[in-house]
């Protein structure tokens, strides 16, 4: 019954595109073997190998630091925010998607921080990151000036969504588009 189910996984997986899946705490262990695998095997270009390779540690970052959801065990680090990574492969691009659980007050406070990323053009969102990295650490919340670094590595906008999932929690699920 195992099998049957592993090959239905399979089928999924390569239905929608997916090339690399992952859900779980992301400690320095995993990123690490993530990141290796990445940089390696998805990229003949190396410098698009770097740019996706900067775009997966600012996301998994993300994912480390503000998930709501913590990880614990033996040998997993119990700050280790837990969540998912897709990386699907299309013709002409990737769509990498990390999501995790947040707390329901910080919905629209991430919301605004999205928004205000979103529509902005390539010089925009530099001077935005400009501002941002004068703000005080404080004002600025955290999360803003690695969201802008995505846009501007990738050169799409991003795109995101929340899943309500209780009273309390939603899961907030980010991607963005990569050029081959």
């Amino acid at each position: 019954m195992a099998f049957i189910n592993a090959l239905e996984i399979s089928q999924t997986m390569l239905d929608n595109n997916i090339v690399v899946s992952y859900i779980g705490p992301f400690d320095g262990q995993i990123l690490s073997l993530l990141a290796s695998n990445i940089e390696d095997s998805l990229w003949d270009d190396p410098h698009r190998g770097k740019k996706f390779f900067k775009i997966f540690i600012e996301l998994s970052q993300n994912i480390y630091l503000y998930s709501k959801e913590k990880a614990g065990g033996i040998g997993i680090d119990a700050q280790a925010g837990v969540g998912l990574m897709l990386i699907k492969e299309y013709d002409t691009h990737f769509k990498f998607i990390t999501g995790n659980l947040v707390d329901k007050a910080d919905h629209e406070k991430l919301k605004e921080k999205c928004n205000n990323i979103l529509g902005k053009n390539k010089d925009q969102l530099r001077e935005f990151k400009r501002q941002m990295r004068s703000m005080p650490r404080a004002d600025s919340g955290g999360g803003n000036i690695g969201l802008i670094q995505v846009a501007l590595l990738s050169g799409y906008p991003i795109d995101y969504d929340f899943i309500d999932m209780d009273d309390k929690h939603s899961f907030y699920v980010l991607s963005v588009m990569i050029d081959k």
